[in-house]
C-alpha cells in the first residue's frame, strides 16, 4: 500500500534499532505503529518518563481460576524503544497495534516478542548458517545483519524475513495478531491524509501486514470484550539484562545484551574490547588464571578468525570461539552448546563467559511511573505495621501467644506467599510443637521489590486479595495433590485468611482416598501442627482441623496395617509421629477421638507381633506404645525387642522407627547398652553393612544428645571421662564422612588380608 512502509526487525538488535531511527527520521511519517499492547495506548506517556533501561510492559489477566501475564521488554537497543523514541522526536501519533495480552486470540505467550518460526523456518536458518560457513542461529545474525553496511542492510533483511517465511504464506497461529496490526495500518492510512506511515514489527510479521493491510476497510480495530469476570491491567516494570539474555530462557532476546549494549553505542570493534575486558575480570574473579600471554592469544585467535570468515570486524562469535580456545584449558564434555536458548552451557568457564557477556544491568522506574493499586496497599499495610523495609537488614521477631503480634505476622505471611524478595522467614516451627509458635522475620532493601510487587498486581488489588487468589492458584494447579493442599491450608492459616469449604472438602477427600504412606505422613504432620495452634488461629478453624485430624488417624489405621514392603515401613514413620501426636497431645482436645485409640493400639500391637513386619514399621509401632503410655511398653520390652531385631540387615531400621517415635522415652543407657552388645557381637562386613541405617536411626537424635551418646560409649569402653569428652566432640565435628571413613578401613582390611595370604606380611 502506498505510503506504508512496514520495518520488519529482529527484536533488541542494536542494527534493526538504528534502521528504525533512520527511517522515522527520513520518512517524518504521521504515525508510528509498533508491535505491542493496544490497550496500553492510553498510558503511553509512562513510557516517555526517565527510566532506567530496560523496563517493560507487565500486562496480566486474572479471574477466579488463575492468572497469566506477558512481557513486551525494552532496552536501548530495542528496535521498538528506537521506534518511540524517534516518533516523540518527529511529533507522529505513536500507538501500539498489537492485540492486547488478555484476547483470547493472543494466546498464552509470556512473551509478546517471542515469533514461533516453527520447523521450516528452522531448517531454512540452519541451512543458510551452513552456507555462510556460520555455526548457530547468532553468528549467522551478526555476520548478516549486525555487520552488514548500512545500505545493504534493508535488503539483506528482506530476504532473510523472506528465507524463513515465504511471502503469501499464511501462520494460523499468528494470523489473527497480524490482521489486527494490519487493520491499525489501514486505519492510520486514511487517517495519514498523503503522509507516511511507519509499522514497526518482528520480521516474521512484516509480508504478512502489507498483504493483511491491502485487504482491511480501514476501520481502525478494537479488542475483543472483557470476558465476565476477567481482570486485567498493563503497568511498567524494571527489567534486567539476565531477564533478556537469550541464554537464561528469553525466546525472542539476543544473546549478551551487555555486549549489544556497546555494539550499539560504540561498534563493533569497542565492542569486541569490551567483552574481551569483561571475560577476563568475570574469568579471574571465578579464581582462573588469564594471564597476559593468554589474552594475547586469544586476541590473535579471535583476528584471525574474524579474517578467515570475512568479517569486516571481530564478531561476538569470533570472541567466544577464540576464548574456549585459548582460555578454557580442560576437556569438555559435549560441544559447546552456543545454540541452546533455554540454558547456560554446562562448563563453568563457558557459562562464567556468557554472563559476563550479558551484563548486569537493571533496569529502574521514574518516581512518577503509574502504580496498581496493590502497591499502594502493601506500602501502607507495611507503614500502618512498621515493617516498612529500611536501608539496611533487620530482623523481626514476633510470638503468636501475644495477639498484638498477630496482625503483623499475617501480613508478613502474605507477602511471603506472594513471594515478594526481600521478605524471608528466617525461623519458625515447620512441625508440630507445644504451644503457640514464635517466628523470626528478615526485611530487607531489595532491587527487584518494585517490579515484583507490580507483577504481583495479577493476583489482586489488594494484599489480602492478592494471597488469597494466588493460593487458590496453587490449588487450581493441583486440586488432588496432598501436598500441595495441605500447603495452601497452612498458608491460608498463617496468613490469616479464611479457610474455604472447597479447600477443606479436596483435603478430607484427599486424605480418605490416600495410598502413599509417605505424602499422607507428610501433609498428616503439618495438618496436626496447625491443630496444635488452633488457637492462634481463632476458634472457626479449630472444629475444621479436627475433622482434618480425625480423617488421618482413620486412613492411618487401614493403612498402616497393610505396609508389608520394608521401604514403606521407612516411609511410614512421619505419618507415625502423626498419629502419636494426636493421640498423646491432641486426645484431650480431641473426644472423638477416644473410640479410635483401642482400634488403632490393637492394630500397632498386631504389626509388632507380625515376624513379616518391615522392621523400621515394628520399631515404630513399639515407640508408639512406650511414647503413649500403654501398658507393657517401656525399655524392658525395647531390650526384648531389640535382640528379635539384632541382625545387621534389620536393627538400624528397627532403631530408626522406635527412636523416631520415642527418642527421649526410650533413649536411655540400658538401651544404648543393649544396642553396643549387639554391635559389639558383628563381623567387620556385617557392621559395615548395617553402617548407613544405623546412622539413619541416631540422626534422630540432635547434636548435643549424639555427642553425649558417644561419651557414655567411650566411658564404657574404658575411656577416662575428660578424654571421652574431647574425643566425642572430635567425632562431631570431624570433615570425612563416617562412610568413606568405614569404607577406607575395610579397604585395608581387605589389602592385609590379600597380602597375609601371599606371605607379604
Amino acid at each position: 500500500m502506498n505510503g506504508l512502509t512496514v520495518v520488519g526487525v529482529r527484536h533488541h538488535s542494536p542494527v534493526c534499532a538504528g534502521l528504525v531511527r533512520r527511517t522515522i527520521e527520513r520518512l517524518q511519517p504521521a504515525f508510528v505503529l509498533i508491535e505491542g499492547p493496544a490497550d496500553f495506548n492510553p498510558h503511553l506517556a509512562d513510557l516517555a518518563l526517565d527510566h532506567a533501561l530496560p523496563v517493560a510492559i507487565f500486562s496480566f489477566r486474572a479471574n477466579e481460576r488463575g492468572s497469566a501475564a506477558s512481557y513486551t521488554p525494552f532496552c536501548a537497543f530495542s528496535p521498538e524503544w528506537q521506534a518511540l523514541v524517534s516518533a516523540r522526536a518527529a511529533r507522529a501519533e505513536t500507538l501500539f497495534c498489537d492485540m492486547p495480552a488478555w484476547d483470547p486470540a493472543f494466546g498464552e505467550r509470556r512473551n509478546r516478542y517471542a515469533d514461533p518460526h516453527g520447523a521450516r523456518a528452522e531448517a531454512a536458518e540452519r541451512a543458510l548458517a551452513a552456507a555462510l560457513g556460520a555455526e548457530d542461529q547468532d553468528a549467522l545474525w551478526d555476520a548478516l545483519a549486525e555487520a552488514a553496511p548500512e545500505a545493504e542492510l534493508p535488503a539483506r533483511l528482506a530476504r532473510y524475513f523472506d528465507l524463513l517465511r515465504p511471502p503469501g504464506t499464511n501462520d494460523p497461529a499468528e494470523e489473527a495478531r497480524e490482521r489486527f496490526m494490519a487493520a491499525h495500518a489501514a486505519w492510520a492510512l486514511s487517517e495519514a491524509r498523503g503522509r507516511p506511515v511507519v509499522l514497526v514489527c518482528g520480521g516474521w510479521h512484516a509480508e504478512a501486514i502489507r498483504r493483511y493491510a491491502a485487504e482491511a476497510d480501514g476501520t481502525r480495530p478494537e479488542p475483543a470484550q472483557l470476558a465476565e469476570g476477567l481482570r486485567t491491567g498493563s503497568y511498567v516494570v524494571p527489567y534486567s539484562y539476565p531477564r533478556l539474555d537469550r541464554f537464561s530462557g528469553y525466546s525472542a532476546g539476543m544473546p549478551s545484551p551487555g555486549y549489544y549494549e556497546r555494539v550499539a553505542a560504540e561498534g563493533l570493534g569497542p565492542a569486541a574490547d569490551w567483552a574481551c575486558d569483561a571475560i577476563c575480570a568475570a574469568l579471574r574473579g571465578a579464581g582462573q588464571v588469564v594471564s597476559t600471554a593468554d589474552r594475547i592469544a586469544w586476541a590473535v585467535h579471535a583476528e584471525g578468525l574474524a579474517r578467515l570468515r570475512a568479517h569486516p570486524a571481530v564478531l561476538r562469535a569470533d570472541l567466544i570461539d577464540g576464548a574456549l580456545a585459548n582460555l578454557v584449558k580442560d576437556a569438555l564434555d559435549a560441544p559447546p552448546a552456543w545454540t541452546a536458548s533455554a540454558a547456560v552451557p554446562g562448563h563453568p568457564a563457558l557459562a562464567t563467559m556468557l554472563r559476563a557477556l550479558a551484563g548486569t544491568r537493571e533496569g529502574r522506574l521514574a518516581p512518577r511511573t503509574r502504580r496498581p493499586p496493590l502497591v499502594a496497599d502493601v506500602e501502607e499495610r507495611l507503614r500502618a505495621a512498621g515493617l516498612e523495609p529500611s536501608p539496611a537488614r533487620r530482623r523481626i521477631a514476633l510470638d503468636w501467644a501475644e495477639t498484638a503480634d498477630r496482625p503483623r505476622a499475617h501480613l508478613l505471611h502474605q507477602l511471603l506467599v506472594l513471594g515478594l524478595p526481600g521478605v524471608s522467614r528466617a525461623e519458625g516451627p515447620d512441625l508440630a510443637e507445644p504451644g503457640l509458635p514464635r517466628e523470626s522475620f528478615d526485611i530487607a532493601p531489595h532491587p527487584h521489590w518494585p517490579g515484583a510487587l507490580i507483577e504481583a498486581s495479577q493476583w489482586g488489588g489488594t494484599l489480602a486479595m492478592a494471597a488469597t487468589a494466588r493460593i487458590a492458584a496453587r490449588i487450581e494447579a493441583a486440586p488432588d495433590y496432598l501436598a500441595v493442599l495441605a500447603g495452601a491450608l497452612s498458608d491460608a492459616l498463617f496468613s490469616g485468611l479464611a479457610i474455604e469449604g472447597e479447600l477443606l472438602a479436596r483435603l478430607g477427600g484427599s486424605i480418605a482416598g490416600a495410598h502413599e504412606p509417605a505424602g499422607l505422613g507428610a501433609a498428616g504432620r503439618r495438618i496436626v501442627r496447625l491443630h496444635r495452634f488452633g488457637a492462634a488461629f481463632g476458634e472457626a478453624a479449630r472444629p475444621a482441623l479436627a475433622r482434618l485430624c480425625l480423617a488421618l488417624v482413620e486412613r492411618a489405621l487401614g493403612l498402616i496395617e497393610a505396609i508389608a514392603d520394608p521401604r514403606a515401613g521407612l516411609a511410614a514413620l512421619d505419618l507415625m509421629i502423626a498419629c502419636r501426636d494426636l493421640f498423646r497431645d491432641c486426645a484431650w482436645d480431641l473426644p472423638e477421638f477416644a473410640p479410635l485409640r483401642p482400634p488403632f493400639v490393637a492394630m500397632l500391637g498386631r504389626r509388632l507381633a507380625d515376624p513379616e513386619a518391615p522392621p523400621a514399621l515394628a520399631g515404630a509401632a513399639l515407640g508408639f506404645l512406650v511414647a503413649c503410655g500403654e501398658a507393657g511398653a517401656g525399655a524392658d520390652e525395647a531390650a526384648r525387642r531389640l535382640r528379635r531385631f539384632g541382625l545387621p540387615d534389620s536393627l538400624g531400621d528397627f532403631l530408626a522407627g522406635l527412636f523416631a517415635l520415642a527418642r527421649e522415652e526410650i533413649a536411655g543407657d540400658a538401651t544404648l547398652a543393649s544396642v553396643e552388645e549387639l554391635v559389639a557381637a558383628w563381623g567387620d562386613d556385617d557392621f559395615l553393612r548395617a553402617l548407613p541405617s544405623l546412622r539413619m536411626a541416631f540422626a534422630w537424635f540432635p547434636p548435643r544428645e549424639r555427642e553425649r551418646i558417644a561419651v557414655a560409649i567411650l566411658r564404657r569402653g574404658g575411656v577416662g571421662e575428660a578424654r571421652a569428652e574431647a574425643e566425642a566432640l572430635a567425632w562431631m565435628r570431624q570433615r570425612a564422612a563416617p562412610l568413606d571413613q568405614a569404607e577406607a578401613l575395610a579397604r585395608e582390611a581387605r589389602v592385609a588380608a590379600r597380602l597375609a595370604r601371599y606371605g607379604l606380611t
